[in-house]
């Protein structure tokens, strides 16, 4: 195909894409699938595509137990599971990436979201971008993550072009799927580990000394000249009940009557 054929070609897809997208408009119709976008993807304001979830209560040590529970159970199941004589299920690479997606600046402890890109995980763990999605692959097929794919309009679509692209991927935990696809005894394992951080994280709440209240603050001392005023005013009034002080009419005293 000569380079005039390949963009008449072009020219023909666009006309006819066009067409259809404003025929669509007109009869109420939504646009069809963007070629770029992955199936059951959700814009980031659909509610579908709200997940995110506080994976404790919100504060920092209680998510850092959390996350330390999480970490420890799949280390556990990946290493039982190759104990049976299996492949290891997570693998030493799943097990970097879960922590990272956990503990890095993109998880929002507060809202619990968490929406790294890629090529955010690929700097943080030092991986390639296949390395970095075929760990997710299995952290997901056996329940440690989940996510919902995401999409945003484009600002200034062209003509009969896609109007939405893919952004990032939100991600989530729930217990319910570590007890679906790693089984219950995992979930159950999961829990007894969490509960012991939640206790050694309250006995070092009760062990860590209280503040000592603030010091007394002591009274400001009085300036020296202040002192010397109310000595010498003291000592007038001293003088005027005794009657022997000067008066205060041109420096005499007062006539006798």
């Amino acid at each position: 195909m000569s380079r005039a054929q390949h963009h008449s070609a072009q020219q023909t897809r666009a006309t006819r894409a066009l067409i259809r997208s404003t025929g669509a408009r007109f009869a109420g119709r939504e646009r069809g699938r963007d070629r770029a976008v992955h199936r059951e993807s959700y814009d980031v304001h659909d509610s579908r595509a709200q997940v995110s979830r506080q994976l404790a209560d919100g504060t920092e040590a209680a998510t850092h137990a959390f996350i330390d529970a999480l970490v420890k159970t799949a280390r556990e199941f990946d290493l039982f599971e190759r104990g049976k004589g299996k492949v290891r299920p997570l693998k030493d690479t799943g097990i970097v990436v879960l922590e990272a997606l956990l503990r890095q600046h993109w998880h929002e402890f507060k809202t619990g979201r968490i929406d790294p890109a890629i090529s955010q995980l690929m700097k943080a763990t030092g991986y390639v971008r296949q390395t970095i999605v075929d760990a997710l692959a299995r952290l997901e097929r056996h329940g440690f993550i989940g996510w919902v794919r995401r999409t945003i309009r484009i600002s200034n679509p062209i003509a009969g072009g896609p109007i939405r692209q893919q952004t990032n991927n939100s991600y989530f935990v729930d217990e319910a799927r570590i007890a679906s696809r790693a089984g219950r005894n995992v979930r159950d394992r999961f829990r007894q580990l969490l509960a012991r951080a939640k206790a050694r994280m309250v006995l070092r709440a009760k062990q860590r000394p209280e503040a000592p209240p603030p010091p007394t603050p002591s009274p400001t001392p009085r300036p020296a000249a202040t002192i010397g005023l109310a000595a010498a005013l003291a000592a007038l009034g001293a003088a005027v009940d005794r009657g022997s002080g000067p008066s205060l009419d041109n420096g005499l005293s007062p006539p006798s009557e």
